[in-house]
């Protein structure tokens, strides 16, 4: 968004006025939407989050200064709501062995190392990197989960394998990933359903 129209949307924004707020809605929504959608895999709850930051927005219209970072206010709201869901969620599975708990765990730490917003798109291609070197049998499994959105059993069915080899690639495929991106400080903001 250009610097003077950002200027004029902060003061229009601090005397209440809601064509401000609309407009700032407008702009940022997609970008935190798809944030908080990629880690919690549910859209009425990243909805829910995302509509929550903006009404804080709302709320805190009438302290706004010149060197106020909407982006950036948006986006470490939005952040530390999904950090709070995702620690709710894994408390209530941390005695539960699966799949899904993994999955939970490895968002939820991507999430937290999160940096700046400039280093998403560099952080992608590291993200996809870390795919394209998988084992040709898990990267297969992985790509028709994340990109093709079929089920377990689907897959097993496509492949002609069971549910439980199923399993198991995805659980190899999220430990090397881990792995391979463990020294990163940021993860990227994904544009794709990719870990959804």
């Amino acid at each position: 968004m250009d610097p003077d129209k950002l200027h004029q949307l902060i003061k229009s924004l601090q005397k209440g006025e809601k064509f401000a707020f609309e407009a700032v809605y407008t702009d940022f929504f997609g970008v935190i939407y798809h944030l908080s959608l990629q880690y919690l895999h549910d859209e009425k709850i990243a909805d829910e989050i995302v509509q929550d930051s903006f009404m804080k927005l709302w709320e805190i219209r009438e302290t706004l200064n010149d060197r106020f970072n909407i982006r950036n206010f948006l986006y470490t709201i939005t952040k530390n709501s999904c950090l709070n869901y995702l620690r709710n969620q894994k408390i209530a599975l941390k005695h539960q062995e699966n799949l899904k708990y993994m999955e939970m765990q490895f968002n939820y730490e991507a999430l937290e190392k999160m940096g700046s917003y400039i280093e998403f798109e560099e952080l992608r291609l590291k993200i996809d990197q870390a795919i394209a070197s998988l084992p040709e049998d898990l990267r297969e499994t992985f790509l028709l989960s994340r990109f093709d959105e079929l089920q377990y059993k689907e897959i097993a069915e496509k492949l002609s394998i069971s549910i439980k080899t199923v399993e198991a690639r995805m659980t190899r495929s999220l430990k090397i990933l881990r792995h391979e991106l463990k020294d990163y400080l940021t993860v990227i903001y994904l544009i794709t359903n990719l870990f959804s």
